[in-house]
């Protein structure tokens, strides 16, 4: 191994001398820390190419191969990495018993057919395009090397981003007597459709913490909150069965169901919300506030007639209230009445009518989820699922005017409640990688070239690798590989 090095080392010194010249003779420090960076750069692309080499030739030689898998041609292959794009030759070997060509070396290092990118590089693009453009993202995970937004892209639509929601222990499960399930949407604009696609939020919590007081912190000016044993889940969820589905899995593997007294299913009263109601035990619908405040603020043009329905709201009057929308429309429809007489202009009258008459509906329609605020009153939280769509969706999906396809409004909001539940990119690329378990006979070559790769690079045929001082990186990505724990795409 160390031979190797020095190879790589003597074959571009000059880089570093150049670097500490320039130092010497008065140029800033810089100059060597950037000499410095190119040089382990080039260290770190040209070692993992030469050991590469080392384990193709390991492979080419084995004896017990040449039996099963007879040589057939070079291929070169290049992966980025995080130093840069690395270069290598491997060969290409026909089973003899299958005629099927297969590249030995790329499975016994993990690698996949057709994929060019490092999976720690392509975690971390995920990861930066979690929070902003592809473009921006392809910029910054490998250094002087641009990776362009459709390769971006492509990496995070080719993967689910659900979470594997897995049963809990009974002892494990969590103790609540309410949960909280709060649903809405973000209005995402489209690629050549007309209007917006709807990706939906579902978010799940037993009670609110208060991490900030301002009564007793001067220098704190609101109250701050965060949900307790919070999960997400988002997407577009064309199916609401689905979608019921899977949060009442989740509820099922994670609460001790006989403990829980009830579940509020909270939201604007759509009737794929509403129907979580048949999916989930024990729940009843609530109208969040949010919603009902932005209905009652369509009488905003009558201060009189909006504190009338304010105060039948608040006394969960329905024929107060059904009667105070009547009196509304009727005061519009003598207005439009007299305009018509005097020939003027009525459709801004017309339209206030319409969204007045919509009012009333949905009022009427969502009088239980009022009333439910009355009923559960010492257990309510209050809904905060607006905020939760502009931090989950919002941020990402719907601000300065972005538009996408169908396709990347799932796959982006299905990431974004991943990362906030607390997921892994890289394990996750790694749990659904496409390739085939290993055959046998691949097993034992790989088995046979790892002992020959030990004694070869490090002189031992324990799979032990020399420590360094400094255990950077390229160390562990080293020692990865003899273990077998790196799976380069």
């Amino acid at each position: 191994m160390y031979s190797i090095i020095q190879k790589i080392y003597e074959k571009n010194n000059k880089i570093l001398k150049e670097g500490l010249k320039n130092v010497l003779n008065g140029a800033d420090v810089s100059s060597l820390t950037s000499a410095i960076k190119d040089f382990t750069d080039i260290l770190g692309k040209e070692l993992f190419s030469e050991i590469v080499t080392q384990i193709e030739n390991l492979v080419f030689d084995d004896a017990k191969r040449k039996n099963q898998y007879e040589s057939v041609r070079f291929a070169e292959k290049s992966l980025v990495t995080k130093n840069g794009k690395a270069k290598f030759e491997r060969r290409y070997y026909k089973d003899n018993e299958t005629g099927e060509n297969v590249c030995l070396t790329d499975k016994i290092l993990g690698l996949e057919k057709g994929e060019r990118i490092d999976k720690k590089v392509k975690a971390e693009i995920i990861r930066k395009a979690n929070d902003q453009s592809y473009n921006r993202s392809g910029k910054m995970v490998v250094p002087d090397m641009e990776i362009s937004a459709t390769t971006v892209m492509r990496n995070v639509r080719k993967n689910e981003w659900k979470m594997n929601i897995e049963e809990r222990k009974e002892e494990e499960k969590i103790k609540a007597k309410n949960i909280f399930i709060q649903v809405d949407e973000d209005h995402v604009k489209q690629k050549n459709k007309k209007g917006c696609t709807i990706s939906k939020i579902i978010t799940i919590y037993t009670k609110k913490r208060t991490l900030t007081k301002p009564d007793r912190i001067p220098e704190v000016k609101q109250v701050r909150k965060e949900l307790v044993d919070k999960f997400t889940f988002s997407g577009l969820y064309k199916d609401t069965q689905e979608m019921w589905e899977d949060v009442a899995y989740y509820i099922d593997c994670t609460y001790r169901k006989d403990e829980i007294e009830t579940a509020f299913v909270m939201g604007d009263g759509a009737l794929y919300i509403k129907a979580g109601t048949e999916w989930i035990a024990k729940s009843v619908f609530v109208l969040d506030t949010f919603h009902l405040e932005k209905y009652i603020n369509h009488l905003n043009y009558d201060e009189y007639l909006k504190t009338k329905l304010e105060e039948a709201i608040d006394q969960f009057d329905p024929i107060s209230t059904e009667n105070i929308m009547n009196e509304a429309i009727k005061k519009i429809e003598q207005e439009i009445e007299e305009d018509k007489q005097l020939e003027r202009n009525t459709k801004r009258l017309e339209n206030r009518l319409k969204k007045i008459k919509d009012t009333k509906t949905y009022l009427m329609n969502q009088w239980e989820g009022i009333e439910a605020h009355d009923k559960y009153k010492d257990k309510l939280t209050g809904c905060c699922q607006e905020g939760q769509v502009h931090h989950t969706l919002s941020e990402r999906l719907s601000t300065d005017a972005k538009v996408w396809s169908e396709n990347g409004i799932d796959e982006m909001s299905q990431l974004r409640a991943f990362t906030q539940n607390g997921g892994d990119i890289y394990q996750k690329i790694i749990d659904i990688s496409t390739e085939e378990k290993r055959e046998k006979k691949i097993q034992e070559l790989e088995k046979r070239i790892r002992k020959k790769a030990n004694k070869k690079l490090f002189g031992t045929t324990g799979a032990k690798i020399p420590i360094a001082r400094a255990r950077d990186e390229l160390y562990y990505e080293l020692k990865n590989i003899w273990y077998g724990n790196a799976v380069y795409v």
